[in-house]
């Protein structure tokens, strides 16, 4: 198993398009953990739907937990990332 050098991933930058045609340049680390984050809330959003809990209701709402999340997650991400390439 391939270890993921985390200052590597800082200096590594990738270049996204948007549907729109803006472009975005950014590390694949910043990448990473942007991606952590809507995975964050895709599961939080699944999570709530099962609970049966209405969009209106906020009080999911954890951005601590969310944080940590991002930052225990950012890590396998990259990896994941480095064996999608």
């Amino acid at each position: 198993m391939e270890l993921v050098n985390i200052d590597k991933a800082k200096k590594k930058k990738v270049r996204l398009k948007s549907k729109k045609g803006n472009k975005y340049t950014m590390s694949v680390y910043e990448l990473a953990r942007w991606q952590c984050l809507m995975e964050a809330i895709s599961l939080i959003d699944q999570k709530t739907q099962q609970m049966g809990l209405p969009e209106s209701d906020n009080s999911w709402v954890k951005p601590l937990a969310i944080q940590k999340y991002v930052n225990e997650r950012t890590e396998s991400m990259i990896f994941d990332m480095q064996n999608e390439e």
